[in-house]
């Protein structure tokens, strides 16, 4: 069983086709978490080394990483915090139906909460009794008002949640 509470959520970097590095917004953000979760899209690896360097990190890989990314993460993953499973993965296709696509990925995996990137949209819902969080981008906003991480805090099987401004 794992004892990480705090964990960073990010996704959508996008390096560097939007932003040359993470903001430093981003890394103060991050500053005292246990654990990064990276939903895919980072384009290069330097980001994952960036967020490997502040805490460990979970990732996978979204449409638009590069192959040495793909090489390096999976398109998805289940593992648990505390008594939490959680499921991470990037998403795809457009807006309607995301969350049920990105549902159907875990159908077997029964988490309690799912990560997911790809909309850069940053949302939080219960849906089918799975908490859906998407935590935006940091670097592109077009598909959104701010740039955004989350930070999520585990404890057991309680969790809470905020987004950041970046």
């Amino acid at each position: 069983m794992t004892l990480l509470k705090v964990i960073g959520l990010i996704s959508d970097t996008h390096i560097p086709s939007r932003s040359g590095k993470l903001p430093q917004s981003v890394l103060a953000a991050f500053k005292d978490v246990d654990m990064i979760l990276h939903a895919g899209d980072f384009e290069k690896l330097d980001v994952a080394d960036t967020l490997e360097a502040i805490a460990p990190l979970k990732a996978v890989y979204g449409n638009m990483c590069s192959w040495e990314v793909k090489q390096k993460f999976l398109p998805k993953l289940t593992f648990k915090v505390e008594e939490l499973e959680i499921g991470l993965t990037h998403g795809n296709g457009g807006s309607s139906g995301y969350i049920s696509r990105v549902q159907d990925l875990f159908q077997n995996d029964n988490p309690h909460i799912i990560v997911s990137g790809h909309t850069h949209h940053p949302t939080a819902e219960i849906r089918n009794e799975i908490l859906m969080l998407n935590p935006g981008s940091p670097t592109d906003k077009r598909f959104a008002p701010k740039n955004t991480v989350m930070i999520l805090n585990i404890d057991k099987s309680n969790y809470e949640y905020k987004f950041v401004d970046v």
